[in-house]
This record gives structure tokens, C-alpha cells and sequence, in this order.
């Protein structure tokens, strides 16, 4: 389920090392986990919302993101993010995303992910699998981020939205994004979430809540998607990576622009060092 949004662009090559630096002991073996207690009509109205995804083999979508931001030296922010994403299964996706706090453009292409920070001018590329959601888990394994609305991008959605939710509720027919909604609610621990799929033809998700009850002040992100186009025209240049006039390369620590190796067999937790690139 996600976990992180609108900075996930900015860190989504960063890996997290550091997080584990001086780990020697084994990661524990989870809890038994409850048996989930879900609403049956809710649990079937994801699942046909993720049925009808997953045969959609290239969508574009645009969403309105608010989300809550804490400064450590002031009151609490809700900032605003436009976002505009195309995908083209099983190996293409771009975006963009501007708002109040950035102005960021990723494209991945089946071999390289490309993040250009339009406001500084400056991007990063790194080699990266060749398959989307194995791209996505790739990124989750070395950041512990995802992309915003990166769970509807699966051919399981319902697997990834669903596979830790301990609760769900069906809340009735809401409007979102200027159309009638089955209104679902759902809790796992750490998250409250909602979701709001279209009740006509096409069960499309048109609103997700999230709130994240393990942190202070309990913060909220809130996508509207507000269009839709499930037959967009994608040429192939859409997803290859240009680079700007005068734009500047950023060579982060630990990212390699290298083909990724073989997933390590260390216990999930812990992060293999590597050489930082030449």
C-alpha cells in the first residue's frame, strides 16, 4: 500500500543504507496476522476495480493531490500537486508533477528511470529492471518510497492494495471527482485509508485518502483523479528521456546507472554496500 507521496519523486534513487548501517542481528519473524475482517461488498468492488485495470494495457490519468507537510519550525502545511502519468504495459511509464512545493518529470522507458528536477534544472538517470512493477518493487527495496498512486499500476491491484488490510467497510454511494462513488474505508495498522471507485460502467478509482496513524498529527494525503483516458495515444519517444539545454547531471550516492544485479539473499532489512558510481 503506499506509503510516501509527493517527495517520493525527489528520493525515488536514494537508497537507504544508512537506515540499517550497524544491523547484525536477524529481522524478527513477523506476528501471526488476524484474519481480515472485510465488508463483502467491499471486497468485491476491488477486486472488479482491479480486474478491469489489469486489462487496460495503456492508460493515462490526471489527479489533484493534497497532502499534509509538518516543518519543524512552523505550523502545519496542506500543499497542492498536480499530477499527469501514462502507462504503457508492461515496460513504459511517464509523469509530472508541480505544485506548490516542486516542479518533477520521470520517465522510464523498460531499461533506465530518468527524474529531472525542472525548478534547479538538474536530473538523474539510473539503470533499473525492465518491467514495471518489478521497476516499482525495485525502487520500494532500495528507497522504502513509491510513487504516488503507484499501487493502481500493478496487474494485481487488488493484491497490493489489500494483502495487510486488517478492516473494511462498505460507506455507500458518495460523489468524487464530479461523479457517483462507492465510498470504501479500510484499516491496516499504521494506515487509515479510503477509496472512492466509480459506480458506472468503467469501476474506475476516482479518490484516495490515506491517513497515517502511527505519526504525529496524524497526516492526510488526498488524490482526486479527475480524468481518465483509457485509449491514449503513446508513441514511443513519449518515454525516452531528453535532456534540457543546460540541465545538470546529479550523481547520488549509492546510484548506479549499471544494469541492477541479481536481489541480494540477505533477510529483507538490510542493504548490501555498494561502490558509488564513476
Amino acid at each position: 500500500m503506499l506509503k510516501d507521496v509527493p517527495n517520493a519523486i525527489l528520493l525515488v534513487l536514494l537508497l537507504s543504507a544508512g537506515a540499517w548501517a550497524g544491523e547484525t542481528n536477524p529481522t524478527p519473524a513477523p506476528e501471526p496476522k488476524a484474519e481480515a475482517q472485510v465488508d463483502a461488498r467491499a471486497d468485491a468492488l476491488v477486486r472488479r476495480m482491479s480486474d478491469f485495470l489489469a486489462a487496460t494495457p495503456s492508460f493515462a490519468l490526471e489527479a489533484e493531490e493534497t497532502y499534509d507537510e509538518q516543518p519543524e519550525d512552523g505550523p502545519r502545511q496542506q500543499l497542492t500537486t498536480k499530477r499527469r502519468v501514462a502507462v504503457k504495459r508492461p515496460d513504459k511509464a511517464v509523469g509530472d508533477a508541480s505544485g506548490d512545493a516542486f516542479n518533477r518529470s520521470f520517465w522510464y522507458d523498460g531499461k533506465a528511470l530518468s527524474v529531472l528536477d525542472r525548478q534547479h534544472n538538474t536530473y538523474v538517470v539510473a539503470a533499473v529492471p525492465d518491467k514495471l512493477e518489478t521497476m516499482l518493487d525495485f525502487v520500494f527495496d532500495r528507497t522504502g518510497l513509491e510513487f504516488p498512486l503507484a499501487d493502481f499500476f500493478y496487474g494485481d491491484v487488488y493484491k497490493t492494495l489489500m494483502e495487510d488490510v486488517g478492516t473494511g467497510a462498505y460507506l455507500g454511494i458518495h460523489e468524487a471527482a464530479g461523479v457517483p462513488c462507492h465510498h470504501l474505508a479500510f484499516e491496516q495498522d499504521g494506515l487509515d485509508w479510503q477509496l472512492w471507485i466509480d459506480a458506472g460502467e468503467k469501476p474506475l478509482p476516482r479518490k484516495l485518502l490515506l491517513a497515517y496513524t502511527d505519526e504525529e498529527g496524524v497526516p492526510q494525503y488526498t488524490a482526486v483523479i479527475r480524468k481518465w483516458n483509457l485509449k491514449p495515444s503513446l508513441p514511443e519517444e513519449l518515454f525516452r528521456f531528453d535532456v534540457p539545454p543546460g540541465a545538470e547531471k546529479v550523481v547520488l550516492p549509492m546510484v548506479s546507472e549499471e544494469a541492477p544485479k541479481e536481489p541480494s539473499p540477505e533477510p529483507k532489512g538490510q542493504v548490501e554496500k555498494e561502490e558509488k558510481p564513476q
